[in-house]
């Protein structure tokens, strides 16, 4: 436990306590803020209870490597880097999170930055909102559940667009459209993510070589999957398994 540490924000970062206090007992809303070093600060009731943890004490002073798969916490740092050097609000994201007994939903996310009585970025909030538990309009979503599941069992070799238009009875250019209006990005650029995510954790967990990781996670050499590798995460395959 790290009070201390908790009490020492809430007195650098003015009314985040009290914004904390309005998200104690809402069962669907999940809040989560950290400081400028990534370290959990406080969390709502319902966000301790999807982790299956006891008290938010437990948690303060811990990162997100702390208690979810690398490859998810790689990804919220890297959104978090993100706003607060942008001093910027990322809002509407729309992605995956692993809960204490490994399951896994998927939330609607808004990260807002947090400043402290000097305007200098102290850190971030998170508020997450589970589809299914908030019963938003989640058909749409649902609906392209099984183009997910094509994409994790195949995305080792190539998947042409037309393919995953087929799964959901849409024209190549319909399925595009309404998946970049649900996700925010495009199916080849999802792919790559997926792809991505596990080579993260190959690099991360195996001794193979980076080639035989590349062919692997669906890419055509060392050199296609070194460009978009740094592309997505900043640094080459060889840097990401060093660090």
């Amino acid at each position: 436990m790290n009070v201390p540490l908790q009490q020492q924000f809430f007195k650098k970062v003015p009314g985040i306590e009290q914004t904390c206090r309005l998200f104690a007992h809402l069962p669907d809303v999940y809040l989560v803020v950290k400081d400028d070093e990534g370290r959990f600060i406080k969390h709502n009731q319902a966000l301790l209870n999807w982790l299956k943890v006891d008290s938010d004490e437990e948690l303060i002073g811990k990162t997100d490597f702390d208690i979810h798969p690398w490859d998810q916490a790689e990804a919220y740092q890297r959104e978090d880097q993100r706003v607060m050097k942008s001093e910027e609000p990322l809002v509407d994201l729309v992605h995956p999170v692993t809960g204490g007994e490994g399951a896994t939903s998927w939330f609607q996310v808004i990260k807002e930055p947090l400043f402290d009585k000097q305007r200098r970025v102290a850190g971030v909030v998170g508020m997450m909102r589970d589809y299914q538990r908030a019963g938003l309009a989640i058909a749409p979503y649902l609906e392209m559940q099984q183009v997910f599941d094509h994409i994790d069992d195949h995305f080792q070799r190539e998947i042409t667009v037309k393919e995953l238009a087929s799964l959901v009875e849409l024209s190549t250019s319909q399925f595009q459209r309404r998946f970049r209006k649900l996700f925010n990005t495009s199916p080849a650029s999802y792919i790559n993510h997926v792809r991505i995510q596990s080579a993260c954790r190959k690099l991360t967990s195996t001794t193979d070589t980076i080639s035989h990781i590349a062919i692997q996670t669906g890419f055509y050499d060392h050199s296609h999957f070194s460009k978009v590798f740094k592309a997505y995460t900043g640094v080459s395959p060889t840097e990401y398994r060093r660090q």
